[in-house]
């Protein structure tokens, strides 16, 4: 039986294929991560670390400690939460960059979405330090301030991808979106930035209106076939002309 080299590379990295399982809940689990390893996948990506989670999980603990603090003994020990269940920072995260990086032989690529600079730089260096071989910067910018110019946001990207890059030595994907008036002058940026690699395309969620309650719902539909055209074009657009 004849068998066919699909090996590759990604970031620098050396896969044996190019099949990467993406970052979804199935690789926020090292038994999951285990099963995609062995099914053959090349690399895994896990789910982002989202630095506003993180902040508004130890802002309501923080609120609930203050609220329960003038109560009797015997009511606060009902009524607060127990620390343990609560993820008031990046330790889980991090303990399973560890444990990912030490079980599996595949690239694990750890994906940050931050808020703060001082967000993005501290958790990728804590990220880099956990083992992760290479990191995606999972950008979600929304462009919602009319009076910042096209010129500003994309200056906030290179900004970013700069002050990453100058932090962490391990490899450094982009996330992006497809909303940029030129996608493949950014491209051409992003790499001088210091970007090894670009995810083409970050999936914007678009939550619906319910009009009888007049309130924002969350409205999550999975990928369409025909998504992959933009995303098949622009790869093919860029591929000869960028070095990442």
């Amino acid at each position: 039986m004849t068998t066919v080299d699909l090996a590759t590379t990604y970031l620098g990295l050396h896969l044996r294929n190019p099949l990467v399982a993406s970052a979804s809940p199935l690789t926020g689990d090292l038994d999951a991560l285990h099963r995609l390893e062995a099914a053959g996948v090349g690399a895994v990506v896990l789910p982002s670390l989202f630095e506003e989670q993180i902040d508004l999980e130890a802002m309501a603990l923080h609120d609930g400690l203050e609220f329960g603090s003038g109560m009797q003994a015997e009511a606060t020990g009902g009524y607060l939460p127990e620390l343990d269940h609560y993820n008031t920072g990046p330790a889980e995260y991090l303990q399973l960059i560890r444990h990912a990086a030490t079980d599996l032989t595949i690239p694990v690529i750890a994906s940050l979405n931050g808020v703060t600079p001082g967000g993005w730089t501290s958790y990728a260096h804590a990220m880099e330090q956990a083992g992760a071989d290479a990191l995606e910067l999972n950008i979600y910018l929304i462009a919602a301030d009319s009076h910042q110019s096209a010129a500003e946001v994309e200056r906030r990207y290179l900004t970013l991808v700069e002050t990453v890059r100058s932090t962490v030595a391990i490899p450094l994907a982009v996330k992006i979106g497809p909303y940029f008036s030129s996608p493949g002058h950014m491209a051409h940026r992003l790499v001088d930035a210091g970007a090894d690699g670009l995810v083409l395309f970050n999936r914007y969620y678009q939550p619906d209106i319910d009009l009888d309650e007049l309130r924002v719902v969350p409205d999550i539909e999975l990928s369409h076939r025909f998504e992959s055209r933009l995303v098949l074009r622009w790869i093919a657009i860029l591929r000869n002309e960028l070095e990442a």
